[in-house]
C-alpha cells in the first residue's frame, strides 16, 4: 500500500541572514551541518482530529480521521541537522515546533540536544502551524516570503464551510503538514541533492513539547493510523490520553508543575508515562537554550522592545528567578533512546511511574510540601537550590517554577560534607538508571559533576 504524498523540498539560500529559531549549538563542533528548506505540497483537512483546546482533565479524541477534503496548497520551512554517514544512528527525530510564545521554538530539542547530537540523530524541526509561520514572514520577509499554511474557507467562527471565506482556525492542514515533511526526510530522494545527502533513514521519532505535544497526541490518535509515516513518539508534557490499539511505541514525560493541570491517565502495552518530580514546564538548561536562540534572533517582542524568554515568563511569577534546577532533559533523552529501542528490538521500556494523588486526584505532598512518587533525580532529591515546581496562579510562571541557590554555609548545614552529597547524587542517579528512566551514561556524568564539585567542602 503506497504511502502518504511526500512534500517537495528546495534549500532555503538567502546570503546574509541564519534561519530563525535555529538551534544555539555549535553544530559544526559536534560534527553536524545544518541546512534549511522550503517544504510545500498538497495537504488535506481531517474531520475528527481532536484538536481545539488540550482537555486537560480528559476528553482526547481516540478515533481515527478522516479526511475532509484535500488539495489545499501550502509552502512552509523545515530546519535540517545531520551528522556525517559515519556517524549516523539511522534514526530521524522530527519536531513539531511550540508556537505558545508567537514563535517556532524547539522546547523538545532544548532538553535532549546534547544527547542528540552525541548518539549521531539526524534532527529535524517542523514549522506546521500558522502563528510561526506568519512570525517568520514578519521576522524576515525575504527569506520567509510566500511561506503560507492558511485554509480559507470557513465560515465567520472559523469552522468549514462549503461556501466560507473566512480563515480557518486550528491549523486544519498541520496534520498532513507534518505527515508530509516527514514523508519527504524520510524518503530521502534526490541522491546527492537529496536534504540529507548520504544518510539512510531507517526510523523516525516524532517530538514535540506542550502545545505541539498536545498537537502530536492528536496526530498519535487520530491520524497516525492514516499515514502509518512515524514508527515512534515521544511527548514533553501536556500529552493526553493516548489510545490503546496502536503497536507504536510512544512515552509521555510529564513535569510536576503541569501535573497539576493533567490529571492521570491510562497507559496500555506500548505507551507510557513517566512523571518527573520537583520538574517545571521547561527546566532551567531548557530556558537557557531558548532564551540563546531569542537573544539571537530579537524574536520576542516585549512593551518596551526585545525581550528574552525568561523575561516573557517573569511578569507572572510569585518568585524569581523561574525554573527548577531539576534536568528532566535526562529523563526526556532516555524516553527517545527507549522508544528507538522499543522500536528496533521490540523490548518496551520501563514501566510508567507516576506521582501518588489523593482520592480527589489532586498530588500528595509530604510535610515540606514535596510532591510523593514520580522520577526522583539527584537535583530533587540531593538539590543545590531551594526549588518549588508551582510558582503562584498565573500562566505562564504557574507551570515554571522557580529555585534560589543555597549558600556554601546552607550546603554544609545540609550535607555536612562533600562525602555525603556526594553519595545522595549516587543513590538517586543510579537508581534512576538502574529502574530505566535516565541513561548509564547520563548517570556516570552526574556523579562525577557532584564528585568535582565543591558542594559542602
Amino acid at each position: 500500500m503506497p504511502g502518504p504524498p511526500a512534500a517537495a523540498l528546495t534549500e532555503v539560500k538567502v546570503a546574509g541572514t541564519t534561519p530563525m529559531s535555529a538551534t544555539p549549538v555549535d553544530l559544526a563542533a559536534a560534527g553536524y551541518v545544518a541546512r534549511e528548506f522550503y517544504a510545500e505540497g498538497k495537504a488535506n483537512r481531517y474531520a475528527g482530529v481532536g484538536g481545539g483546546a488540550p482537555g486537560f482533565a480528559g476528553g482526547a479524541s481516540l478515533q481515527t480521521a478522516t479526511v475532509l477534503d484535500g488539495g489545499w496548497a501550502y509552502r512552509t520551512r523545515v530546519m535540517v541537522r545531520t551528522p556525517a554517514r559515519e556517524k549516523f544512528n539511522g534514526t530521524l527525530v522530527v519536531e513539531w515546533t511550540n508556537v505558545t510564545v508567537g514563535a517556532d521554538f524547539e522546547f523538545a530539542n532544548a532538553e535532549a540536544s546534547k544527547y542528540l547530537l552525541r548518539e549521531g540523530y539526524a534532527v529535524a524541526v517542523v514549522s506546521a502551524q500558522r502563528v510561526g509561520v506568519e512570525r517568520l514572514k514578519t521576522w524576515s520577509p525575504t527569506r520567509y516570503a510566500g511561506l503560507s499554511v492558511d485554509v480559507n474557507a470557513c465560515g465567520a467562527d472559523g469552522t468549514p464551510a462549503t461556501t466560507g471565506t473566512s480563515l480557518c482556525a486550528g491549523d486544519p492542514l498541520s496534520f498532513d503538514i507534518f505527515t508530509q515533511v516527514t514523508q519527504a526526510l524520510k524518503q530521502n530522494a534526490g541522491g546527492s541533492s537529496a536534504p540529507m545527502p548520504g544518510l539512510v533513514v531507517e526510523d523516525v521519532i516524532a517530538i514535540g513539547q506542550s502545545q505541539s505535544a498536545f498537537r502530536l497526541q492528536s496526530y498519535y490518535n487520530s491520524i497516525q493510523p492514516l499515514a502509518g509515516v512515524i514508527n515512534g513518539f515521544a511527548y514533553w508534557d501536556m500529552s493526553n490520553q493516548l489510545r490503546s490499539d496502536q503497536r507504536v511505541p510512544a512515552i509521555s514525560v510529564q513535569s510536576e508543575a503541569f501535573a497539576v493541570l493533567i490529571g492521570q491517565w491510562t497507559t496500555s502495552e506500548f505507551t507510557r508515562r513517566w512523571d518527573v518530580a520537583g520538574s517545571t514546564h521547561a527546566s532551567l538548561y531548557g530556558s537557557q537554550y531558548i532564551d540563546a536562540i531569542v537573544a539571537r534572533d530579537q524574536s520576542i517582542i516585549g512593551p518596551a522592545g526585545p525581550i528574552s524568554f525568561t523575561q516573557w515568563v517573569q511578569p507572572t511569577c510569585t518568585t524569581l528567578p523561574p525554573f527548577t534546577t531539576v534536568d528532566v532533559g535526562l529523563v526526556f533523552s532516555n524516553a527517545i533512546d527507549a522508544v528507538r529501542r522499543w522500536v528496533r528490538t521490540g523490548a518496551p521500556a520501563a514501566p510508567s511511574i507516576n506521582f501518588e494523588r489523593d482520592a480527589s486526584g489532586a498530588l500528595v505532598r509530604d510535610a515540606d510540601g514535596r510532591v510523593l512518587g514520580g522520577i526522583r533525580l539527584a537535583q530533587f532529591t540531593a538539590p543545590i537550590a531551594e526549588q518549588k515546581a508551582p510558582n503562584g496562579t498565573a500562566f505562564p510562571c504557574s507551570i515554571s517554577g522557580w529555585h534560589r541557590d543555597y549558600t556554601p554555609s546552607e550546603l554544609k548545614s545540609i550535607y555536612g560534607d562533600h562525602g555525603n552529597y556526594v553519595a545522595q547524587v549516587t543513590n538517586a542517579m543510579v537508581k534512576a538508571a538502574t529502574d530505566g528512566y535516565i541513561l548509564a551514561a547520563d548517570a556516570v556524568a552526574a556523579i562525577r559533576d557532584a564528585e568535582n564539585s565543591d558542594v559542602a567542602k
